[in-house]
């Protein structure tokens, strides 16, 4: 038995961990064992932990230029541990299994933060998200409480060469099909070798598949679940938005560049940061990567939502927040996060300008966010960020919010890799489109 966690790998009983089981069948218990013990630290002796997976030099250096802020002004010292995506729950799950749990965390899949929920051992932060407005869906609740504090979108975009374009006389598409001749006309062969892909876009049995690959097939209208939890994703029209979503991917996956069973994330935007292809799925954090490794291109790259069949519009997301967990220091750890919200929250956001798409919508008109160098330089991006966000006929969807509420089950879709697992069948496996839905229908209904 085992658990995935978000980033790619799987904890396995024995090796990395605590399986999920264990894990919230313990943790409950740890957390009173931990709460019920006496406190040892005066107040200006308290020292917090801060598990933090944005660890860009720039996103830690503000965090620690934040950190001893905070401890010269109140002497609360603030210890932050960054570690990459890819291990942050490993450490996290841990930390509260052996009785020394994290106080604070960044967090970055509801699939993540709905585990803490279910073991009991998170603090809700409903009154602080309360005192703002937010970007569609950003400040979602799980029974009655808002389980972490927003600071990004992170919506996953077609990037796509405007140089190339122009050279070829393409537009941005309105339609999957405009979009797959697109690709086909970007992509150049080295005989049956793809040497300059039309397109990346990932089929990894990992997060960065599941937060990423699925825009198109949302675009299509495919529902994971009806309004009653009900599996409705083999079935009826469903079943046929899927297996059109699956041929479009088949014809996609041959302009692709090789070594597509190893992308992830890294891979995503290297690729075309590294002009190896025309078009890839992103987030704001592409823009970055390129005015720091290949500046030229920074300047030759738009973005546009995932097309349909008939046209609609959407974009698969995933939002970063903060959590807290339930320690003996929680009302320190309570006042910290406040003050850092009130006092670093624009400086956090611009450690990593266009990643940290603002969540929280009058940040769009802060002075000090709104005049930072490179958000100028790309401002036509992130209002087309913006716009996506606010356009109500476009999609934001995803696989751990599929379903008429946010709930654990979805996130065990997103957990057990279902969806990447259906890619793998069709374009490497040759299964049909039908076969490959019908078998991804049973696993959903399996793993929920």
């Amino acid at each position: 038995m085992s658990i995935h966690i978000p980033g790619g790998r799987k904890a396995v009983a024995g090796l990395f961990g605590p399986t999920r089981r264990s894990f919230l069948k313990t943790s409950a218990a740890v957390v009173g064992a931990v709460l019920a013990a006496p406190a040892v630290h005066a107040q200006s002796g308290i020292t917090l932990r801060f598990l933090n997976n944005e660890t860009s030099a720039a996103s830690q250096a503000a965090l620690k230029a934040a950190c001893d802020a905070y401890e010269a002004k109140f002497g609360v010292k603030v210890i932050v541990d960054s570690s990459p995506i890819s291990g942050s729950m490993e450490k996290a799950m841990a930390a509260i299994n052996a009785g020394q749990s994290y106080d604070i965390m960044t967090a970055s899949f509801i699939a993540t933060v709905l585990e803490f929920v279910h073991a009991g051992v998170l603090v809700p932060l409903t009154d602080m998200v309360k005192k703002y407005e937010w970007g569609r869906g950003a400040a979602w609740d799980y029974k009655g409480e808002n389980w972490y504090y927003p600071f990004d979108y992170n919506l996953v975009m077609n990037y796509y060469r405007k140089d190339l374009y122009a050279e070829k006389g393409l537009k941005i598409p309105e339609t999957s099909d405009q979009f797959l001749e697109n690709c086909r006309a970007l992509t150049v062969r080295d005989g049956s070798r793809v040497d300059f892909g039309g397109c990346v876009i990932p089929l990894a049995s990992d997060s960065a598949t599941n937060w990423a690959s699925f825009g198109n097939m949302f675009a299509e209208g495919t529902q994971l679940f009806d309004k009653d939890w009900n599996v409705v994703f083999g079935q009826g029209e469903n079943a046929a938005r899927a297996a059109r979503f699956l041929d479009l991917y088949a014809e996609l996956y041959k302009t692709m560049p090789p070594g597509m069973n190893a992308v992830s994330y890294a891979q995503m935007m290297s690729l075309f940061a590294t002009g190896k292809a025309g078009h890839t799925l992103y987030s704001g954090r592409l823009v970055e990567a390129l005015e720091a490794t290949n500046p030229a291109l920074a300047d030759k790259y738009g973005v546009f939502a995932s097309p349909g069949s008939t046209g609609q519009k959407a974009l698969s997301y995933a939002f970063d927040g903060f959590c807290m967990f339930k320690t003996k220091q929680s009302e320190a750890a309570l006042k910290f996060l406040q003050w850092f919200v009130d006092n670093y929250y624009v400086e956090w956001l611009l450690s990593a300008w266009m990643n940290n798409h603002p969540a929280r919508m009058d940040i769009y008109e802060d002075k000090r966010w709104k005049n930072h160098p490179m958000i100028q330089k790309h401002w036509a991006t992130m209002m087309a960020m913006k716009s996506f966000v606010e356009d109500d006929k476009i999609l934001l969807k995803a696989i751990d919010t599929s379903g008429p509420t946010i709930d654990i089950r979805p996130c065990n879709v997103f957990n057990a890799n279902v969806m990447p697992e259906m890619l793998q069948k069709k374009v490497l496996g040759n299964v049909s489109s039908a076969d490959c839905v019908k078998a991804a229908a049973e696993r959903i209904k399996s793993v929920i």
